[in-house]
């Protein structure tokens, strides 16, 4: 990390989630509400929801990334995975996506997939790297464009390589 910079990954709490709504409105053009992830962290028991702080030296962290992963049966479905635009492209997503796959893999997931913007080509890369390969297009998937989705799948969960991207490799 820059700088003597550090980053937390730890579980949502309902604390964060004004911070969480508002990384997802800067990052989606149809952001989950508030309610949406007050769900997930109160009423749905196979949602392991996540947050990634980022702490300078002296100064309180903040709070920059989220996730929601679903728990269906031996599947982990990434739900939603955002991260504010100014701390991208320093591989939170991934320490973060890699910390919460892990996680499902003890918990007795085999695979993942997810659904992503067509267009969206710095998230596709981001999963490639873990091994997500596109299986599939959802026509019209996206109600506010009639985007088109990719769904992605990665067919087998493998706790060491996770570890490994979870540290940032």
């Amino acid at each position: 990390m820059p700088g003597g910079s550090r980053l937390v990954l730890r579980e949502m709490a309902l604390a964060d989630l004004d911070q969480v709504e508002a990384i997802d409105q800067l990052s989606f053009s149809t952001p989950w509400p508030k309610q949406a992830f007050h769900y997930e962290l109160t009423h749905n028991r196979n949602a392991l929801c996540w947050v990634a702080e980022w702490a300078e030296p002296g100064q309180q962290p903040i709070l920059v990334a989220a996730i929601v992963v679903w728990m269906i049966l031996d599947e982990a479905h990434v739900s939603t995975l955002a991260v504010h635009p100014g701390y991208r492209q320093r591989g939170i997503a991934q320490r973060l996506l890699a910390k919460v796959l892990l996680a499902c893999a003890q918990a007795g997931a085999a695979q993942a997939y997810l659904e992503v913007r067509a267009n969206n080509h710095a998230a596709q890369n981001l999963y490639r790297k873990f091994g997500f390969n596109v299986v599939g297009i959802r026509k019209g998937y996206y109600q506010d464009t009639s985007e088109d989705a990719a769904l992605m799948t990665l067919a087998s969960l493998d706790p060491g390589k996770l570890a490994e991207l979870a540290e940032g490799g």
